[in-house]
């Protein structure tokens, strides 16, 4: 190792000493036999361990490996969590500025009364915050998602059964401690008939703390008259929509197979004119597919919006390797072009320059910065 990467070496580790991230104590992010307390991709621990199809969540919220990833995050060491990919340990490690979900060890100690392992050992808390990810279903087949469209299951099904099992759990244990919910991190709520039926029947007297829905989808089947059939309409303060494409060739033929450009366009310009939305994020998983197009992608979404009084915000994000795309691990490997050996980098840097610097624009190629303009 040279003297310049050690040196980067104790740098990240003295200032992961000085922050926690919240995460493990807040968040939870429930799959159809996985559970975790962020992304898989950023934190890869199961909290379950074996996979199971019929799972309480209480149980793993306060097992062992739970318990586990939080040490890590409060003494430092960060074992368990991909400090390259996930956005916010980048930033951190990278600029020095501090992401939301951290907070210094001292205010961390203070909210929540955590000073020990002991402490960690008999943590009590329950998550405020929960991605639904345990319905893939989906009317598109992005390569970088899925090998083709994954259909709803039948409700007379032990597959449907399982996942209403797991929405009722998420609703017993959960529910009074929830403040926030993202639906949905696997598919698209509107084709999934469990998130849909959710949506539209939505309770909410089991939810005396909730404060806004989050939801997370292509746009494709969010029209006015979705919109207006949602019972949990007044708690969606915030859509993202997950578009990956600057121009409709590439929209619809490379990055969405099965989509439709034009009414996309058509139901996020209604969408713009919602004053009961807080906020949108439009995200753009960048490849050596769309690289090209950051630009055009962030200037059609302002152009919607011009005007408007909702909250816009634009997030380029790194392609990675999921185990159900009809991509390989090599051929990730091959379209990674924000990689430095990867023959276009420079190319991806002057396009990646147009874009960052712009206002609402946020990325996780923060470990690039030495490449950036100056």
């Amino acid at each position: 190792m040279s003297y310049i990467a050690l040196l980067r070496e104790l740098r990240m580790a003295e200032i992961l000493k000085e922050y926690v991230c919240t995460k493990p104590f807040n968040y939870i992010d429930a799959q159809d036999n996985t559970l975790w307390v962020c992304c898989p991709s950023w934190c890869p621990s199961n909290l379950i361990g074996e996979a199971k199809s019929h799972y309480n969540v209480n149980e793993h919220w306060h097992g062992d490996i739970a318990s586990d990833i939080r040490k890590s995050v409060f003494d430092g060491s960060y074992s368990h969590c991909n400090k390259k990919v996930c956005p916010d340990l980048s930033q951190l490690i990278n600029t020095g500025k501090v992401p939301s979900s951290f907070l210094s060890k001292k205010d961390f100690k203070k909210k929540y009364n955590i000073s020990s392992i002991e402490d960690l050992e008999n943590f009590e808390g329950l998550p405020e915050e929960i991605l639904f990810g345990f319905d893939r279903s989906c009317n598109l087949k992005c390569p970088s998602c899925r090998a083709d469209i994954v259909t709803n299951d039948d409700p007379e099904s032990d597959a449907y059964k399982n996942k209403l099992h797991l929405l009722n759990s998420i609703e017993k244990h959960f529910s009074k401690s929830l403040r926030r919910m993202m639906i949905t991190g696997s598919g698209d709520p509107f084709y999934s008939k469990i998130y849909r039926d959710y949506l539209i029947n939505f309770d909410v007297s089991k939810y005396p703390n909730l404060q806004d829905i989050q939801i997370i989808t292509n746009g494709i089947l969010l029209t006015e008259k979705m919109w207006g059939s949602l019972q949990a309409n007044p708690f969606i303060k915030t859509i993202e929509i997950s578009v990956d494409a600057g121009t409709k060739d590439t929209y619809e033929n490379v990055t969405r197979l099965n989509g439709n450009w034009d009414k996309l366009i058509d139901n996020i310009t209604f969408l713009s004119k919602q004053s009961s939305i807080s906020n949108m994020i439009f995200s753009m998983v960048v490849s050596q597919y769309n690289y090209k197009e950051m630009h055009t992608f962030y200037q059609t979404i302002r152009n919607i919006f011009e005007g408007s009084s909702i909250n816009v915000d634009i997030n380029y994000r790194q392609i990675v390797h999921w185990t159900a795309s009809s991509y390989t691990i090599e051929d990730i490997s091959n379209i990674s072009v924000f990689n430095p050996i990867h023959l276009k980098f420079k190319n991806f840097i002057e396009e990646f320059n147009k874009v960052r610097i712009l206002p609402k624009v946020s990325h996780n190629f923060h470990h690039l910065k030495e490449f950036y303009d100056k």
